[in-house]
């Protein structure tokens, strides 16, 4: 029995589609559209997709997540493009990029969302987004063992910008623990 479908809905649907096939990212753990904020003027917001997708009634998440600046020369000194993507599972190991940070109190885990393309970003795009160590060069991204994990260890000059460092370059984090637990007077 065929149904029909409401124009509003069949509207949707062409609109979903072709922003699937233009932004759409797939992989095992599911289907992520990246939307750069504030982009309204030039194409669907995130809030534009969710309208859509609360029409045609799949479930799906926004999230801010971030992407690496367009390139450039001087790409480097860019901030990340702060964006918006959809229906990212909480356990999805391919969609976090997990970071250790080193605090006063101890070590505190914590998770990166990144835009679903950012396993396979080259070299010169993780060093854009900051994905390499800050000393080294290290990848970050490949985590041999774990002398190669991330902590995000900040510099006293800029606290509330990230600043990733592989384990062999920062100690593991233990001499920032220790700085933070002098300043905030506590025992490391």
């Amino acid at each position: 029995m065929t149904v029909a479908v409401a124009p509003e809905a069949r509207a949707a649907q062409r609109r979903i589609v072709s922003t699937i096939n233009a932004s759409g990212r797939l992989n095992a753990d599911g289907l992520a559209l990246w939307r750069e904020v504030n982009c309204g003027e030039w194409k669907a917001t995130a809030a534009d997709i969710s309208r859509d997708l609360d029409l045609l009634q799949v479930p799906h998440t926004i999230v801010t997540a971030f992407r690496f600046p367009l390139a450039s020369s001087s790409s480097y000194s860019k901030a990340m493009r702060k964006g918006e993507v959809a229906s990212i599972p909480e356990e999805a190991p391919h969609w976090d990029f997990t970071v250790f940070q080193p605090r006063a109190d101890g070590m505190v885990i914590a998770k990166l969302a990144l835009s679903a393309e950012w396993p396979a970003w080259s070299k010169k795009q993780a060093r854009a987004a900051r994905l390499v160590c800050a000393e080294c060069d290290y990848d970050l991204r490949e985590f041999k063992d774990e002398t190669g994990m991330p902590f995000d260890v900040r510099l006293p000059e800029r606290p509330k910008a990230r600043r990733l460092m592989c384990g062999q370059c920062c100690n593991d984090g233990v001499g920032e623990m220790e700085r933070l637990a002098a300043l905030a007077g506590e025992p490391s």
